[in-house]
């Protein structure tokens, strides 16, 4: 069964490691952002979610934990951010890679729309690679829509 919990904050730096390389590699690609800036964007991006390094009332980080009768493995993590209009956004999902395609993102994702349903949340949304069409694929299963298309131009 795929249970959500709060992360544990004593692994915090594992998360932010992670977390900073993923969204540097997104903006290195995407934005055409050097290295350097990307990292540092990603950083600082990081520090103002979680000041404190931990989950907070706005950001919230979860284990994605597969528990079963003989153990409880972690599997991945999730960060949403709240606002203050009732809805929720998806600001880093990762199932890790010796995990992948056994459902547990779906599964995730099930959990997580229960819990904010619980919360009388009334919406969530998420930005996906275009890409990526593994997890395109699993937000759709999920009932995710495509709302609009983020597109920049380079002005140089």
């Amino acid at each position: 069964m795929i249970v959500l919990q709060d992360f544990p904050s004593d692994r915090f730096d594992e998360f932010q490691t992670i977390s900073i390389t993923e969204y540097a590699q997104d903006l290195m690609a995407n934005r055409r952002m050097d290295e350097q800036a990307a990292r540092q964007k990603a950083s600082e991006g990081l520090s103002k979610a979680f000041p404190e390094g931990k989950s907070n009332e706005q950001n919230k980080l979860l284990s994605i934990m597969n528990k079963t009768e003989i153990s409880d493995v972690e599997v991945g993590f999730l960060w949403y951010a709240l606002h203050d209009d009732g809805s929720a956004f998806i600001m880093d999902f990762m199932v890790y890679a010796d995990h992948r395609g056994k459902g547990y993102a779906s599964k995730a994702l099930e959990a997580l729309k229960s819990r904010f349903k619980a919360e009388a949340l009334t919406r969530v949304g998420l930005r996906v690679a275009p890409d990526n069409h593994v997890a395109i694929r699993t937000y759709n299963k999920a009932g995710f829509n495509v709302t609009g298309w983020n597109m920049s131009a380079e002005l140089l």
